[in-house]
């Protein structure tokens, strides 16, 4: 018995130092890569379909087609929400290139928002943080694209800039629209949004509808995600 005994003894020390824990499965090494769901890069995309998107709409899609190409070679999944004078979750999480490539051609215009014209911009980005703030990702990332302001709603922007904060999201901003967003040396459209992605390590990208801006801008978004 006592010779039996030395012998496992023995056996469990040899299986730990080539790796093995004593019930046979490999160990994993300190220090060593965390793999599974906590190396996952999640990207909520928040599209803004007001109506005075309609001259660009086509264009928003398109934006969100060559997302979905930018990301294909990373493993990522993805929600989208769209906001006008609503706010609607176009697509809950699924593979990213997959996802987006989906909802793309359920992009369109909300007419109604013309006569009311509300958009709940702070709405959407509430939303979308409390949807990501949840997930166990190692890097978390909100993509808004849209013209950059908010009219009308409950929410207000300090309210965001902290949830985002708090929540350690990345937020990223194609501002697209059929007009200057500056005017002279001020800027009318996306003001909040600059101070929102310096805040979370992000960066915001004045596109209008330019596609060599786009361009531009999704390959540097691609080089900003930690």
């Amino acid at each position: 018995m006592k010779l039996r005994t030395v012998f496992l003894n023995y056996a469990v020390a040899l299986a730990c130092a080539l790796g093995f824990t004593p019930s046979g499965t490999p160990a994993r090494a300190h220090g060593g890569p965390r793999l599974g769901p906590q190396s996952r890069l999640s990207v909520g995309v928040l599209i803004d379909t007001s109506a005075h998107q309609k001259n660009v709409i086509n264009f928003e899609r398109e934006v969100v087609n060559l997302v979905s190409d930018a990301f294909a070679q990373r493993p990522a999944e993805t929600f989208v929400i769209r906001y006008a004078d609503e706010v609607e979750l176009l697509q809950d999480w699924s593979p990213l290139a997959l996802g987006l490539r989906t909802v793309s051609s359920r992009i369109e215009v909300d007419v109604s928002s013309e006569k009311n014209q509300r958009t709940l911009l702070y709405e959407a980005l509430n939303a979308g943080l409390l949807k990501i703030e949840g997930n166990g990702a190692n890097s978390k990332v909100l993509l808004i694209i849209g013209e950059g302001n908010n009219a009308d709603g409950a929410i207000k922007y300090w309210q965001i800039k902290k949830r985002a904060e708090a929540t350690r999201v990345q937020c990223f901003v194609l501002l697209v629209a059929d007009h200057n967003l500056m005017g002279g040396r001020v800027r009318h459209f996306g003001f909040y949004f600059y101070d929102l992605a310096s805040a979370t390590k992000g960066r915001a990208y004045d596109i209008e509808r330019s596609r060599k801006n786009l361009d531009k801008a999704i390959q540097d978004v691609l080089k900003r995600i930690h």
